[in-house]
């Protein structure tokens, strides 16, 4: 063979020898992909959520109505509700109590009930729209329960707020930032202090062992960015103006343009779920292009077991986490899918809560709800025995009766004359001759078969006349209705001796 030929063919095998162990444009590119959607995801703010204020109003509003209607030897201990009135100047009177903490610990809520209902400009309107009731006693009984359901509601409420949703929203937050930012021990404090005072260049072991996996953004580094430019286009398929040099600040400029590409495309939603599907797509890349001789326990493409940053070698190493050992698993997880599993349990556990806070909240509205309907229902009793002590008739019999001073007198008016020991003696109705009266103007017809002669049973079986007979009155004194316990035709609509009271709705 000619001297020529030879050194040609030397060249043509040369030229195809390194083509096979270079990198490759854009040979990382689905890798590269997959962990930019789990960027993105780990950039998203966790959508923070706070206590509903209504919740606070509503028990609020309960403890006033409940406040209202206490007794006033009760309400002294609050006053006005100012500052004067206070737990330390009224402890020595119940801190001995065996109630005593417990009212030490609720005192604060009664005096802000106590304020709520003091009569000063600020409450007008709801002192005007809840008068305190006539029957405080019943009212009270009612509502103080209810006041301490609604504390009890309260506080699960606020431990759920606290406790479930916040707190879980706080961990999943500083889980998420470990998973993007975080870096070995030896590296400094998080992956962008890192990259901006690194002045090393890549070596072997930068991107496997317990190094690899701490972060996300450290991975993409080592997936993406080799130790000199021309090692740096595996990943977008054009190379980077840095690397991963000795010089200080290189690395920070590469990640920052390698980084603007993870920008492009599908941006996801943050949630417990989506979390989950990123980091399962990027484990399932893992070893994709194991070989016989080269192990399946990197991200991205090596020709060699090495993940050094050299020609051919750029990409992730997770020795320390999967093996290609049968008998040998690996038991550690990779540190930065530990962070997002537990940032996925805590957002789970916070929805949840904040599902449950609803429903707690919504049974807090129910008892305000109850309260309000109680608080009413004493002012209608109120009306109603107003209305029976002055609008109710009082008999004729009574009149007649009572007014009379002699005893002939009163036999003459059909009443009867009681008496104690001889003296003090006084008229009263007789009974027995009310009855037979009232049973025979209840029938509608006199002795004689004729139409009864006065008042609402002239118009027993006549509605129309029987509600003409309250034109002009003041209060009316018929109704058309049916009749009461113990009379015959108490199923029947009749005109009847009655009092009409105001109807009052309750919301």
């Amino acid at each position: 063979m000619k001297p020529i030929i030879q050194v040609l063919l030397l060249l043509l095998h040369l030229s195809v020898h390194g083509a096979q162990g270079a990198t490759d444009p854009a040979e990382a590119a689905i890798e590269f992909k997959a962990l930019c959607r789990l960027t993105k995801l780990l950039e998203t703010p966790v959508v923070k959520s706070s206590p509903d204020p209504k919740v606070e109003h509503e028990v609020l509003e309960i403890l006033k109505l409940n406040m209202s209607a206490a007794p006033e030897s009760w309400r002294a201990n609050f006053g006005d509700g100012s500052a004067k009135h206070d737990w330390a100047s009224i402890k020595g009177k119940y801190s001995s109590e065996p109630y005593g903490k417990d009212w030490e610990t609720s005192w604060p809520d009664w005096l802000k009930a106590a304020a709520g209902i003091a009569p000063t400009d600020s409450n007008k309107d709801w002192l005007e729209k809840h008068p305190r009731p006539a029957t405080t006693q019943i009212a009270a009984a009612q509502l103080k329960p209810l006041a301490a359901a609604a504390k009890q509601l309260q506080a699960t409420y606020v431990t759920q707020y606290k406790v479930e949703v916040k707190e879980k929203i706080d961990l999943a937050e500083a889980k998420l930032k470990a998973a993007l930012t975080g870096v070995h021990s030896t590296k400094g404090k998080d992956f962008n202090t890192f990259a901006a005072t690194n002045g090393a260049a890549r070596t072997n072991g930068d991107c496997n062992g317990d190094k690899a996996g701490q972060g996300v953004l450290y991975d993409i580094a080592c997936l993406c960015i080799g130790a000199a430019t021309t090692e740096t286009d595996g990943c977008i398929g054009g190379e980077l103006s840095k690397s991963w040099s000795a010089t200080k600040g290189d690395l920070a400029a590469a990640m920052t343009e390698l980084k603007s590409h993870c920008g492009q495309g599908f941006k996801p939603t943050l949630t417990a779920e989506t979390l989950t599907a990123a980091v399962a797509a990027v484990e399932n890349l893992i070893g994709r292009r194991g070989t016989t001789t080269v192990v399946g326990d990197k991200l991205g493409k090596s020709d060699s077991a090495d993940c050094t940053g050299a020609d051919g070698r750029v990409c992730v190493k997770y020795n320390e986490y999967y093996s290609s050992t049968a008998n040998s698993p690996k038991k550690a997880k990779v540190p930065w899918m530990a962070a997002i599993e537990e940032a996925s349990t805590a957002l789970t556990a916070a929805e949840k809560a904040k599902t449950q806070a609803v429903v707690t909240a919504a049974s807090i509205a129910n008892l305000k709800t109850t309260a309000e309907a109680v608080y009413a229902a004493a002012q209608i009793k109120q009306e109603v025995t107003a209305s029976e002590s002055q609008g109710a008739p009082q008999s004729k019999h009574t009149r007649d009766c009572t007014n009379i001073k002699t005893n002939t007198t009163c036999k003459e008016k059909r009443c009867k004359w009681e008496e104690k020991d001889g003296k003090d003696g006084k008229c009263v109705v007789n009974e027995s001759k009310v009855t037979q009266q009232t049973n025979a103007a209840g029938t509608g017809e006199t002795a004689t078969g004729g139409a009864a002669s006065t008042g609402c049973a002239q118009h027993f079986n006549d509605k129309e006349k029987c509600e003409k007979i309250n034109e002009g009155k003041e209060k009316p004194v018929c109704a058309w209705k049916k009749g009461g316990e113990g009379d015959k035709e108490k199923d029947q609509l009749r005109c009847r001796n009655g009092i009409f009271l105001k109807n009052k709705k309750i919301f």
